[in-house]
């Protein structure tokens, strides 16, 4: 049931992302795109509700620096839980106003050159406020 609900979240999503102008990734596999969703590049402002590494719950602000029907990737100051659930609203800056509620799974939580944290999460629900 579970995939099936994952599976409507993903193709509600897909239908505004062409709307906000998507570029695809370049991030590669062997010469071949790894991804199968379009990607939203442009870096949006979210705040963000979850569990660090040490259990205790965050809300912070934050930056998604990509996002697609299936996922998403954003910076953050702080280490977060693997495996953990995290809730962002996002704000899609295509003129509209757009404001996204979205739920995730954190799949990676890797440290990132300017000493920010990048936090990979597979979506698995949304909804538009």
């Amino acid at each position: 049931m579970a995939a099936v609900f994952e599976q409507r979240a993903s193709e509600v999503l897909d239908g505004h992302l062409p709307f906000l102008n998507p570029l695809v990734s370049t991030f590669l596999n062997r010469g071949r795109e790894r991804r199968v969703k379009p990607r939203l590049s442009d870096s949006l402002p979210a705040r963000v509700w979850g569990i660090d590494r040490e259990g205790e719950m965050v809300s912070l602000d934050c930056r998604v620096e990509n996002l697609s029907s299936s996922g998403l990737f954003l910076r953050m100051p702080c280490k977060i839980k693997l495996r953990s659930q995290i809730s962002l609203v996002v704000r899609l800056l295509n003129g509209s106003g757009s404001t996204a509620a979205i739920k995730g799974k954190v799949l990676r939580d890797e440290p990132q050159l300017d000493g920010s944290r990048g936090i990979a999460v597979r979506i698995t629900e949304h909804r538009f406020l």
